[in-house]
């Protein structure tokens, strides 16, 4: 799949280069330290709910049981240490209702600088290049973020599974 590099304009206050890009299985632990380094609630509300064994986790997002229905974006950026995932955006096609959904986290010190917006352009453009035009997403019903990120990107609510969670979903993609 096609990596993503972005213009600094679009991620605010931020003087290094940040890029996407589609992850491997190589990046599992980096992608696990990541998760860890997210604040207790941004993980609860990424992973709505409490979440402690990252690196199950990030084995599960990046090796799905059928390869050709997900795939996992990275952002990242070069630090002093080298690259440093800075966000996440993971994406499951269900066969079964013919929809796409997705799941997006930015590190907290990137958070209100419109990187979660350019994960999911990036993740609707993956999407589409797979043939998959209906996309949606649950959050948690006190994620004001992710409520208004999916607003501002032009989904619709909808209805969720669980009574915790707010849905939305964009029908027609292309």
């Amino acid at each position: 799949m096609k990596s993503f590099t972005w213009s600094n304009a679009l991620v605010r206050g931020v003087s290094q280069q940040v890029w996407i890009r589609t992850a491997s299985d190589r990046d599992v632990e980096r992608l696990a330290d990541y998760f860890g380094t997210l604040s207790c609630a941004a993980r609860y509300n990424r992973f709505m709910g409490a979440a402690s064994s990252f690196t199950r986790i990030a084995r599960e997002c990046l090796m799905p049981a059928r390869p050709s229905d997900g795939f996992v974006l990275i952002a990242e950026s070069r630090e002093a240490g080298g690259d440093a995932i800075i966000g996440e955006a993971s994406y499951g096609f269900d066969r079964r209702i013919g929809s796409g959904e997705f799941a997006i986290s930015a590190a907290d010190r990137f958070r209100r600088k419109r990187l979660g917006f350019a994960l999911l352009s990036a993740l609707q453009c993956c999407a589409i290049s797979l043939g998959h035009l209906d996309l949606y997403g649950e959050t948690l019903k006190s994620s004001d973020e992710m409520q208004s990120l999916a607003r501002k990107a032009g989904f619709e609510a909808s209805r969720a599974m669980d009574w915790r969670a707010a849905g939305f979903d964009k029908r027609h993609l292309a």
